[in-house]
């Protein structure tokens, strides 16, 4: 199965585009993981946190679902997204072979 799950924090407002019939709503969400080494989780030697490194993930979302994000969140809200992992793969304008990975959302919650 492809399912991917994410709670993380939106990196900019939400932006929205059409294509054709097509409301395409893009979003970038940062998740948070501790860092790992040795197989013991980092800690931060002046706060005694853990030390967590940032990833960021680019998430569609189509048509009517992504309305409310428009609409009511921006920068730093918390989400959380589940949908699926897809793969993509173009050619630029000087005709290199490009490939990009994408969450298309089918359910985001507010937190």
């Amino acid at each position: 199965m492809n399912i991917v799950n994410l709670v993380g924090r939106l990196a900019k407002d939400p932006v929205a585009r059409d294509r054709s019939d097509t409301r395409i709503t893009e979003l970038i969400l940062v998740t948070e993981r501790p860092v790992i080494r040795d197989g013991k989780v980092q800690k931060d030697p002046g706060t005694g946190y853990p030390v967590k490194d940032a990833e960021f993930h680019k998430v569609t979302v189509f048509n009517g679902l992504g309305l409310p994000l428009r609409q009511h969140k921006a920068k730093g809200d918390q989400l959380a997204v589940t949908g699926r992992i897809h793969y993509s793969r173009w050619q630029d304008a000087e005709g290199n072979d490009r490939y990009g990975c994408e969450i298309i959302a089918e359910n985001v919650e507010f937190l």
